[in-house]
């Protein structure tokens, strides 16, 4: 549940920088995509000139966000969610870098630990994993 407290500019670019950071982004990735120099970027991203709402758009498609995300006060914490997802990108990254004999041997380990997991969905995909 939301609450309609309103966040102030700080904390928006706070969470803007974060999740820069935690999906491993440049200054310069972005201020590419928003056809903008670096510095122009840096000095948005502190707070010295405004983003504009179409900039904003951009960054949150760039960044698979909601707009939302990026100025909502709610009970969940975007610390905790970009944290959760900046691992899921390390996980997938360590995933990628394997052999085909280490991918099964990972699969075999994860289907070792979560053999008391009961949910459909979790041994639907670790069914999936091990047949790599």
């Amino acid at each position: 549940m939301y609450t309609t407290c309103m966040l102030g500019t700080k904390e928006i670019l706070k969470r803007l920088r974060d999740l820069r950071e935690e999906m491993f982004l440049k200054q310069e990735d972005l201020a590419r995509y928003l056809g903008i120099d670096r510095t122009t970027y840096i000095r948005k991203e502190k707070g010295y000139i405004p983003i504009t709402t179409d900039e904003w758009l951009k960054l949150a498609r760039a960044m698979e966000k909601d707009l939302a995300y990026f100025f909502r006060s709610d009970n969940a914490s975007p610390e905790k969610e970009v944290v959760s997802e900046g691992k899921e990108k390390i996980l997938l990254r360590l995933y990628r870098a394997l052999s085909l004999e280490e991918k099964q041997d990972l699969g075999t380990c994860i289907r070792l630990v979560l053999k008391g997991v009961k949910r459909k969905e979790v041994r639907d995909t670790i069914n999936m994993l091990t047949q790599v």
